[in-house]
Parts: C-alpha cells; structure tokens; sequence
C-alpha cells in the first residue's frame, strides 16, 4: 500500500469581515505530522505561499483539510484545522523583519 498524506490548503484574504478564497492547492506532505502541530505547519505553509504568490499584506486565514484518510471515507475530507493571522509582507520588505505576525 502506497503512503500518501494528501491535504487541501486554502488560503482565504479576510476582507470587511467576509472570507473571500484567494488559492487552494492539494499536496502531498506529511508536514502536519511532524510539526509540533497542525496549526504551525499550517501558518508555515501559509506565509511561504504568502510570500512566493506576493499576495497582499492583511487579514489572512488558511484552512487544512486532510483528504483521503483510508477509513473508507476517500470522498469525504476532514478538517485539520482553521488559523487566522496577520501578514505584514515579505522578510525582505516587512520592518519588523517577520512576515508572519503572529495569530488573531
């Protein structure tokens, strides 16, 4: 039997209150196992997508879901997690040298 951790991500701009999807992406990555959390490596993946797409400073939120779990459910995703946070820019660009804010 193949390995395989398939997640959805999907990064939403928050937006006067309303979440408005600005990507979603599907990966194969065990990422959230090895984290100290599936938050963390939520907000990680977060900022590199953040960064690498130049998307615009502001209200941020990214879901994870898992896909495919092997109970028998391979239609049925199951969320991992929600995490709001603040994306000041770039390293390169932010003053505070993170772009990564922190969590709301």
């Amino acid at each position: 039997m193949p390995w395989s951790y398939w997640h959805r991500i999907e990064l939403y701009r928050i937006d006067r209150g309303q979440r408005v999807l600005m990507r979603s992406q599907e990966v194969d990555d065990h990422g959230p196992y090895v984290c100290r959390g599936v938050e963390e490596w939520a907000q990680i993946v977060a900022e590199d997508y953040l960064w690498r797409w130049e998307l615009p400073h502001g209200r941020w939120l990214v879901v994870v879901w898992r896909l495919g779990s092997g109970k028998g459910q391979l239609d049925k995703p199951e969320k991992l997690c929600e995490v709001q946070f603040t994306w000041t820019g770039s390293p390169e660009t932010s003053t505070t040298g993170q772009g990564l804010a922190g969590s709301l």
